[in-house]
Formats: C-alpha cells, structure tokens, sequence
C-alpha cells in the first residue's frame, strides 16, 4: 500500500471535500479567512507484568478543529469550533458556529495565514511494519522487554509495567488560501517500570524509547538501561554539601535544555514571561553551546514537511556557541516583532496556533563519557533531577532536587540522593566546561553528557 492510499485510509477523499465546503461556506457568511485542521491515529498496545498480560488494546481517536477569521477595523478576531465527529454529512454547521463566536474575541492586528508554499519532500515517515504485528507479536515483545530487564540484573524484583505500543496517524490543515498540508507517521515504542531490591533497600526506576518500525526499537537495550537505573539508586549515601564538578546524564541535559526551548517562545517573550526577553545576539550560555531545532533532520522523529500553520518546516539554531540566535515564533508573533517566521508552530484541533519543537537537540560534544569522569573528579554524576517545571520562567531561579552517583577518582562509586540545587538556569548555562561525544536520542529530543564546574549542591 503506498503512503497516498494509506493517508486516504485515515482521511479520505470525500471527507476532505466536506471539509473545502466548510470553508467556503465560511467565506460565504462573511469571513475573511476558515481553516480545517484534523487528525485521526489508531494504536495498539500490549502491557504485562511480572509475566502475565494486563492488557491488550486498539484504539482510534480522531478530531477536528475549524477556525473562522471576522475582520474588523484594529485586525482580526477568530472563532474555534471543534467536533470528534468526522462522519458528519458537512460541516457548515461547525463553521457557522466558530463565525458566531469570532463575534465575541478581541481583535488582534497580528493575526496571519501562511500562503501555499514547499511540497513534501521528505522521505516517508511512515512504516508499515508496525500495522503487520498481531497481537500475539505484540504480547511477546512486552514479554521479551520484561524478561530482558531480568536477564541484565539479578537485583529486579518486580516489574510493575512492561508496555509494547505501536500506531500511526495522518493529519490534513485547509485553508482558504489553497495552503494543504497533510502528514503521515507511524511509530513503536516500548517501557518498562520496575523495581530493584538489595538488602530491604527497594528503588524504583524506568526507561523507554521509540522509533518508527518495530525493529528500530532495542528491547534489549531498554531493558538493561531500566536495571542499570534502578541499581545505580540501590544503598544511597548522603551527598555533603558543597560546590562539586556536575556531570548531567543525557536524559536530564535534554529535560534542562527542553527547558531552556519552553522559555524560548516568542509569546512568552512578548508578554516579558521569559529569561531569555531582549537578549537576542547575547550570550546566554557556555561558548560550547549549540542548541539546533531541525524540522527536516533525515531520520528524526519529529521531521514533519510543514509546521501547524502550513509553512515548510526548517532547521533553526537557537543558541549558537553560547549566543542566543532566535525566538520560536508563530506567524503571530514573528508579525508583531517584525521578523521571519521560523516554522515552528504547533496545531490542535481546539486551539489558536502556538510553538512547538520538531527535533530538539544539541551540538555533539568531543569528550567521551570517561573522560568526563575525570574531569569531574571527585564530582557528582546527576542521572535525575526533580521539580524543573517549577522553575521561574522570568527570572531563572530555581530550587530542585536531584539524585545520581558519587564520582570519586574519576570513577564512579556509591549511589547518592536528596541532593538540592538551589541557584539558577544561567548556572547549569554558563557553567559547562565540556560536551560529551554521547548523543542519545529520546524520541524527537536528544541529550548529552555535560561537565559542569562548581556547583553548588546541597545535601546532609
């Protein structure tokens, strides 16, 4: 079956004419401009635990958001109507009602709609080796997660999860101004949640990771990384308090940089909700800092030919060595600050478009991970940290709590915990001194070890 036929077994021919009906009949009431989003995926899932099976399940979900643009004399306001029912004999209906309640919303002269641009020349992305599984394959891969955790550590004691799910789905954006944009991905994934117990001491850790066809996702690897994990938290030991070497495992560089991309919303930085506000062309961070965001990585998880507004997606660097190069914008907002948009904005069925990431990711560093451990010293290995969503957005302070392993001589020994970071993001920023060579992908956002030199740690 070829990707065409395969999207119209999503979204088919005759829906899609309903849908330019709709927004004809927009423009008939009056409307400056009508948009059709939808989105419709089906998924499976296969779940077990401790060896016997939890749940087996199918699902297909589908939605669908029009939005209708009045003009008026200061811009334009807009109306959002949404409906879950796709089978519907038109949708005149739905666009009449979103007309009515652009009526009630204040008007914004910044609004804009993209024009018809670009055409999808990305290789596929979608993978029908995925819809092949049955469901006893499923149940298996979950078993096989579970016995391979097993299999890397005598210490797991339970496994409270081990999940298979697989799925794929399509989405179409319409508009008046003949913008088309459709998508279609599938994607595998696999998690395990367990414990680990040694001597009445019992921890709990977790791992996963996805790819788009079953064999790009390593069960294996997955299950080892879940018990190493859980071993590494086994007997922990107080951390004293003081100003140590940090060496950030991947997972929590890239949850500290998802971070840093949050607060690099140009509608956040327009309503002086951000710590990055007027500092465009400034340093921001280590010189050995580069933070990409590549719409059309080749190969990456989130590479989509257009973003939630129709425009062709494209690669934005938004720190380049340690100097902050750009906002993400919605057309929005790159309006009012008088820029270029950078593709990069987001759609749900119910809402007004915002910013979005498609592959998030750092540039790789040259270190490897061992020698970042002697270069720590007597340091601290993070491997979690906790509490980043209470980070203040505007001023960067930030009080979390984090729990890793103690490095000594370079190498490391016992498993510490209860560890506070009380300081702020321009310190995990500014404060690397080395990248490591390890760049690991977690769906479409990829971390790395960092090296970061005199942090303060609070702990016994």
């Amino acid at each position: 079956m070829s990707d065409q036929s395969s999207f119209r077994s999503f979204l088919g021919e005759a829906l899609e004419q309903r849908l330019q009906d709709g927004i004809r009949s927009a423009l008939a009431l009056g409307a400056e401009g009508a948009e059709a989003f939808v989105s419709v995926s089906r998924s499976r899932r296969a779940k077990v635990q401790n060896g016997t099976l939890q749940d087996l399940t199918t699902s297909k979900r589908g939605g669908l958001g029009v939005r209708v643009l009045r003009g008026g004399p200061k811009g334009l306001r807009t109306g959002i109507a949404t409906s879950t029912d796709l089978t519907r004999p038109d949708f005149k209906d739905l666009f009449a009602l979103a007309w009515q309640l652009s009526a009630l919303g204040d008007e914004d002269p910044w609004i804009r709609q993209a024009d018809p641009a670009g055409s999808d020349d990305l290789p596929s992305r979608h993978d029908r080796r995925g819809d092949a599984l049955t469901p006893e394959a499923r149940i298996e891969r979950a078993m096989t997660l579970e016995a391979e955790a097993r299999k890397a550590s005598d210490k797991v004691a339970a496994v409270r999860e081990a999940t298979w799910a697989d799925g794929a789905g399509a989405t179409l954006l319409l508009t008046q101004k003949g913008v088309r944009a459709h998508d279609l991905a599938s994607s595998c994934s696999a998690s395990i949640e367990l414990a680990v117990e040694q001597d009445g001491d019992r921890q709990a850790a977790w791992h996963w990771d996805m790819g788009r066809h079953p064999d790009a996702v390593d069960l294996r690897a997955i299950g080892r990384e879940a018990a190493l994990k859980g071993e590494r938290k086994l007997k922990p030991s107080p951390l004293p308090s003081g100003r140590y070497g940090v060496v950030l495992h991947p997972e929590v560089s890239l949850d500290i940089l998802g971070l840093v991309a949050g607060m690099l919303s140009a509608e956040a930085v327009l309503k002086q909700r951000s710590l990055f506000a007027g500092k465009l062309g400034q340093p921001v961070a280590s010189p050995l800092l580069t933070l990409v965001d590549d719409g059309r990585l080749p190969g990456g998880l989130g590479s989509e030919p257009w973003d939630g507004e129709g425009l062709p997606t494209r690669r934005n660097v938004l720190i380049e060595n340690g100097v902050l190069g750009t906002y993400l914008h919605t057309l929005k907002t790159a309006g009012e600050m008088g820029v270029a948009p950078t593709a990069t904005a987001s759609r749900g069925a119910g809402s007004n478009p915002g910013v979005t990431t498609f592959n998030l990711f750092p540039r790789t560093g040259d270190r490897s991970v061992a020698e970042l451990y002697r270069m720590a010293g007597d340091g601290v290995l993070i491997t979690e940290i906790m509490g980043l969503h209470t980070v203040d957005p505007v001023s960067g302070d930030l009080s979390v709590g984090a729990s890793g392993v103690r490095i000594r001589g370079g190498e490391l020994a016992e498993s510490v915990d209860r560890m506070t970071f009380a300081g702020n993001l321009k310190d995990f920023l500014t404060r690397i001194v080395a990248l490591g060579d390890d760049l690991r992908w977690y769906g479409s956002s990829a971390g790395l070890s960092m090296l970061l030199e005199d942090i303060a740690l609070g702990g016994a």
